[in-house]
């Protein structure tokens, strides 16, 4: 093997990655085995724990790529599910994946794409921009004609990462601002401004540029990487999470936006405008789309809770993968919302917001409260809960100076022994209040 850049010994890593050219072989050691493929860059994780180190593309194969994957600290969600915390998506995606070594399976494909074909596929419809997902242009006149300038003059622009749909299409997950801008500029929709280099083009759009440099505009090629449909969804779903870092990037629930979009995660964003959820929700907007994560969650738990196994991350995934094409039928549209008007008439809008350890009330909602509330009121009797709201409040204030159950939505809130907990705690708690509650057994 080779050896590792960082100096240290190949016991003292947890995960490795290694890159490979496009010939078919077979590299490894008695511990560590490289299946190569043969279209692009097939990556492999062998570790027992799923990467949380970046995965990254060795041009020369015999050097190989390392992988640092440390344990991490973080096992589930932020204590408050505060909505424009990035502290809670990062503990989301701390969360080791459950998958076998035969699934962490990363398949690639590297192109040198020409400007003019880069335009050329965009016009077709090959290379999607209009992604609901993806942030809105933002770039000014300025900064736009600064990459204009820079293509022109053959800097190396950053890569661009797309993925492949199942239709053989491409999804820009890294990268729209640039391409955007090229679009742009070929159509004509903005003159060069503020360059520093090119002072003689200040001024002029690509309709103005001399035939010279309207080739060499159009010739230069930028490389793109595509992440394509031969891999492991949920390997695919967090390199996307990788990728997106920064100061604008995305939450788990933006990007099953991008990747997941269809008729199911339509119903997602119309059922969040539920009044009685938004009665629920409080004074909280919804930037990040938490609400429409809320919803999933518990579509997901009221469906699968018997059977719930973490990480939580990749059990939302699965479901909103499996019901993408198809939008929620009546009874379950029906179920969240009548759930949703008995726990308002019952506890009002601050329903989940949980208390602090000196008793002062978390502004924030939080998310594993909220499972275990909803849940619990999905399989009971809506009609009694509503009756008994006092005795409901009474219970919902009796949970939350628990110890235990404080610790079932404050720390680790995705492991499957505190799930079942919250979700059983606050059900049996409606059962003693003379409120019928069919919870399914939860396993483990």
């Amino acid at each position: 093997m080779p050896p590792d850049p960082t100096g240290r010994s190949a016991q003292n890593l947890q995960a490795r990655v290694v890159g490979c050219s496009r010939k078919r072989q077979r590299l490894g050691t008695d511990e560590h085995s490289v299946h190569l493929g043969h279209i692009g860059y097939c990556y492999y994780v062998n570790s027992p724990r799923a990467p949380v180190g970046w995965l990254s593309r060795s041009k020369d194969c015999s050097r190989g790529v390392w992988v640092d994957n440390e344990a991490s600290q973080f096992d589930g969600e932020s204590v408050e599910a505060e909505f424009e915390d990035d502290l809670d998506s990062a503990r989301e995606q701390a969360e080791p994946l459950d998958l076998s070594s035969e699934e962490r399976k990363l398949v690639t494909q590297p192109y040198d794409l020409g400007v003019k074909g880069i335009n050329d596929d965009i016009e077709r419809g090959r290379l999607q921009l209009s992604i609901e997902y993806q942030r809105k242009y933002v770039w000014d006149q300025a900064k736009a004609s600064r990459l204009i300038e820079s293509l022109l003059l053959n800097v190396p622009i950053p890569v661009c990462y797309f993925a492949e749909d199942e239709k053989g299409n491409y999804e820009v997950i890294d990268g729209l601002q640039r391409l955007t801008t090229i679009k742009r500029y070929l159509e004509g929709e903005f003159p060069l401004t503020g360059i520093s280099v090119l002072r003689e083009l200040e001024g002029r759009a690509f309709a103005d540029l001399a035939p010279r440099d309207q080739r060499r505009l159009e010739n230069r090629t930028i490389r793109c990487i595509v992440i394509t449909d031969d891999s492991h969804p949920d390997i695919k779903f967090d390199v996307f999470e990788r990728l997106n870092t920064g100061a604008a990037s995305l939450t788990a629930q933006e990007l099953r936006n991008c990747i997941y979009r269809g008729a199911f995660n339509d119903s997602l964003k119309s059922m969040a405008h539920n009044p009685d959820f938004l009665g629920l929700m409080g004074t909280h907007g919804n930037p990040r789309m938490d609400h429409e994560e809320l919803v999933l969650r518990f579509l997901a738990l009221t469906n699968g809770v018997a059977s719930y196994k973490p990480p939580l991350r990749q059990f939302l995934n699965a479901f909103m993968r499996e019901n993408r094409s198809s939008a929620p039928d009546a009874s379950t549209v029906t179920l969240f919302d009548e759930t949703c008007h008995a726990v308002f008439q019952a506890l009002g809008g601050g329903a989940f917001r949980a208390k602090a350890r000196d008793g002062k009330v978390h502004r924030n909602v939080n998310k594993a409260f909220f499972d275990a509330i909803m849940v619990s009121a999905a399989f009971c009797d809506k009609s009694q809960l509503v009756a008994s709201a006092l005795q409901v409040q009474e219970l919902r204030e009796e949970v939350l100076d628990e110890e235990e159950f404080l610790a079932s939505i404050g720390s680790a809130t995705a492991d499957r022994s505190r799930m079942k907990y919250r979700i059983q705690r606050f059900a049996k708690g409606l059962t003693e209040r003379g409120i019928a509650v069919s919870l399914p057994e939860i396993k483990g």
